[in-house]
Protein backbone atom coordinates (compact mmCIF):
# COMPACT_ATOMS: atom_id res chain seq x y z
CA UNK A 1 0.00 0.00 0.00
CA UNK A 2 2.86 2.38 0.83
CA UNK A 3 4.33 1.77 -2.62
CA UNK A 4 1.04 2.69 -4.30
CA UNK A 5 0.70 5.86 -2.23
CA UNK A 6 4.33 6.76 -2.98
CA UNK A 7 3.78 6.16 -6.69
CA UNK A 8 0.65 8.33 -6.73
CA UNK A 9 2.49 11.13 -4.92
CA UNK A 10 5.42 10.82 -7.36
CA UNK A 11 3.09 11.02 -10.37
CA UNK A 12 1.29 14.06 -8.94
CA UNK A 13 4.59 15.83 -8.29
CA UNK A 14 5.83 15.01 -11.79
CA UNK A 15 2.56 16.27 -13.29
CA UNK A 16 2.78 19.52 -11.35
CA UNK A 17 6.39 20.02 -12.41
CA UNK A 18 5.55 19.32 -16.04
CA UNK A 19 2.65 21.70 -16.22
CA UNK A 20 4.77 24.43 -14.68
CA UNK A 21 7.63 23.53 -16.99
CA UNK A 22 8.51 25.88 -19.77
CA UNK A 23 8.68 24.89 -23.39
CA UNK A 24 12.18 24.19 -24.62
CA UNK A 25 12.98 24.03 -28.30
CA UNK A 26 15.44 21.56 -29.78
CA UNK A 27 17.00 20.84 -33.14
CA UNK A 28 18.09 17.34 -34.08
CA UNK A 29 17.87 14.91 -36.98
CA UNK A 30 15.38 12.13 -37.52
CA UNK A 31 16.55 8.61 -38.36
CA UNK A 32 16.58 9.55 -42.06
CA UNK A 33 18.84 12.58 -41.59
CA UNK A 34 16.10 15.23 -41.88
CA UNK A 35 16.35 18.23 -39.56
CA UNK A 36 13.73 18.30 -36.83
CA UNK A 37 13.20 21.65 -35.13
CA UNK A 38 10.46 21.38 -32.52
CA UNK A 39 9.39 25.01 -32.82
CA UNK A 40 8.63 24.61 -36.53
CA UNK A 41 6.18 21.84 -35.66
CA UNK A 42 4.63 23.65 -32.69
CA UNK A 43 4.05 26.69 -34.89
CA UNK A 44 1.61 24.65 -37.00
CA UNK A 45 -0.41 23.14 -34.15
CA UNK A 46 -0.15 20.76 -31.20
CA UNK A 47 2.78 18.37 -31.12
CA UNK A 48 2.94 15.08 -29.29
CA UNK A 49 6.35 13.78 -28.25
CA UNK A 50 6.17 10.03 -27.67
CA UNK A 51 9.15 8.57 -25.82
CA UNK A 52 9.68 4.84 -26.34
CA UNK A 53 12.17 1.96 -26.37
CA UNK A 54 12.41 -0.69 -29.08
CA UNK A 55 12.28 -3.60 -26.62
CA UNK A 56 9.17 -2.34 -24.79
CA UNK A 57 5.96 -4.18 -25.85
CA UNK A 58 3.59 -1.45 -24.64
CA UNK A 59 5.74 1.17 -26.41
CA UNK A 60 5.41 -0.75 -29.66
CA UNK A 61 1.65 -1.02 -29.28
CA UNK A 62 1.38 2.70 -28.60
CA UNK A 63 3.51 3.51 -31.67
CA UNK A 64 1.26 1.38 -33.93
CA UNK A 65 -1.80 3.24 -32.68
CA UNK A 66 -0.08 6.60 -32.96
CA UNK A 67 0.51 5.95 -36.66
CA UNK A 68 -3.26 5.64 -37.13
CA UNK A 69 -3.99 8.74 -35.03
CA UNK A 70 -1.23 10.74 -36.74
CA UNK A 71 -2.61 9.96 -40.19
CA UNK A 72 -6.10 10.93 -39.04
CA UNK A 73 -5.17 14.38 -37.64
CA UNK A 74 -1.98 15.49 -39.42
CA UNK A 75 -3.94 17.55 -41.96
CA UNK A 76 -5.56 19.44 -39.07
CA UNK A 77 -2.19 20.72 -37.76
CA UNK A 78 -1.33 17.84 -35.41
CA UNK A 79 2.25 16.55 -35.40
CA UNK A 80 3.67 13.47 -33.76
CA UNK A 81 7.37 12.88 -33.15
CA UNK A 82 8.49 9.49 -31.93
CA UNK A 83 11.49 9.83 -29.64
CA UNK A 84 13.41 6.60 -29.23
CA UNK A 85 15.51 6.48 -26.05
CA UNK A 86 17.33 3.19 -26.61
CA UNK A 87 20.98 3.05 -25.69
CA UNK A 88 23.67 3.23 -28.34
CA UNK A 89 23.91 -0.59 -28.55
CA UNK A 90 20.30 -1.13 -29.65
CA UNK A 91 19.63 1.89 -31.89
CA UNK A 92 20.65 -0.05 -34.98
CA UNK A 93 17.34 -1.91 -34.72
CA UNK A 94 15.24 1.25 -34.60
CA UNK A 95 15.48 2.29 -38.25
CA UNK A 96 14.63 -1.20 -39.54
CA UNK A 97 11.72 -1.46 -37.08
CA UNK A 98 10.32 1.94 -38.11
CA UNK A 99 10.65 1.03 -41.78
CA UNK A 100 9.05 -2.40 -41.31
CA UNK A 101 6.11 -0.83 -39.46
CA UNK A 102 5.63 1.81 -42.16
CA UNK A 103 5.64 4.73 -39.74
CA UNK A 104 5.27 8.04 -41.58
CA UNK A 105 5.84 10.31 -38.59
CA UNK A 106 9.38 11.46 -37.79
CA UNK A 107 11.38 9.36 -35.36
CA UNK A 108 14.41 10.78 -33.60
CA UNK A 109 17.06 9.10 -31.47
CA UNK A 110 17.71 10.45 -28.00
CA UNK A 111 20.41 8.04 -26.83
CA UNK A 112 21.76 10.47 -24.23
CA UNK A 113 18.16 11.09 -23.03
CA UNK A 114 18.62 14.87 -22.96
CA UNK A 115 15.26 15.57 -24.62
CA UNK A 116 13.58 12.90 -22.48
CA UNK A 117 14.90 14.43 -19.25
CA UNK A 118 14.28 17.98 -20.48
CA UNK A 119 10.59 17.08 -20.70
CA UNK A 120 10.32 15.30 -17.36
CA UNK A 121 11.03 11.68 -18.31
CA UNK A 122 12.58 9.34 -15.78
CA UNK A 123 14.78 6.36 -16.62
CA UNK A 124 12.42 3.39 -16.62
CA UNK A 125 9.16 5.23 -17.18
CA UNK A 126 8.12 4.44 -20.77
CA UNK A 127 6.14 4.80 -22.79
CA UNK A 128 5.76 8.43 -21.87
CA UNK A 129 4.21 11.18 -23.93
CA UNK A 130 3.36 14.81 -23.70
CA UNK A 131 1.38 17.13 -25.91
CA UNK A 132 2.63 20.67 -26.44
CA UNK A 133 -0.02 23.15 -27.51
CA UNK A 134 0.47 25.77 -30.18
CA UNK A 135 0.78 28.25 -27.30
CA UNK A 136 3.96 26.33 -26.29
CA UNK A 137 2.46 25.11 -23.03
CA UNK A 138 2.35 21.48 -21.98
CA UNK A 139 -1.24 20.48 -22.72
CA UNK A 140 -1.16 16.96 -21.26
CA UNK A 141 1.14 14.11 -20.25
CA UNK A 142 0.74 10.39 -19.81
CA UNK A 143 2.93 7.64 -18.45
CA UNK A 144 2.49 4.02 -19.53
CA UNK A 145 0.20 2.47 -22.09
CA UNK A 146 -2.44 -0.22 -22.11
CA UNK A 147 -4.82 -1.31 -24.82
CA UNK A 148 -7.60 1.25 -25.08
CA UNK A 149 -5.44 4.25 -24.08
CA UNK A 150 -5.46 5.31 -27.73
CA UNK A 151 -9.05 6.56 -27.23
CA UNK A 152 -7.93 8.85 -24.40
CA UNK A 153 -4.92 10.01 -26.43
CA UNK A 154 -7.16 10.81 -29.41
CA UNK A 155 -9.51 12.82 -27.18
CA UNK A 156 -6.56 14.81 -25.82
CA UNK A 157 -5.39 15.51 -29.37
CA UNK A 158 -8.87 16.67 -30.41
CA UNK A 159 -8.96 18.98 -27.37
CA UNK A 160 -5.47 20.30 -28.15
CA UNK A 161 -6.48 20.96 -31.77
CA UNK A 162 -9.55 22.85 -30.54
CA UNK A 163 -7.52 25.07 -28.26
CA UNK A 164 -5.19 26.43 -30.93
Amino acid sequence: MKKIVSLVIFVLIQSTLLFSQSYTDFITEDINGNEIKLSSYVGKGPVMLGFWRSWCPSCKEEQKNMQIIFEKYKDNGFSYIGVNIDNQKSVSKVKSYVSAMGFTFPVILDTDKKIFEMYGGSEDAVPYYLIIGKDKKIFSTHLGYKTGDEKMIEEEIINALGSK
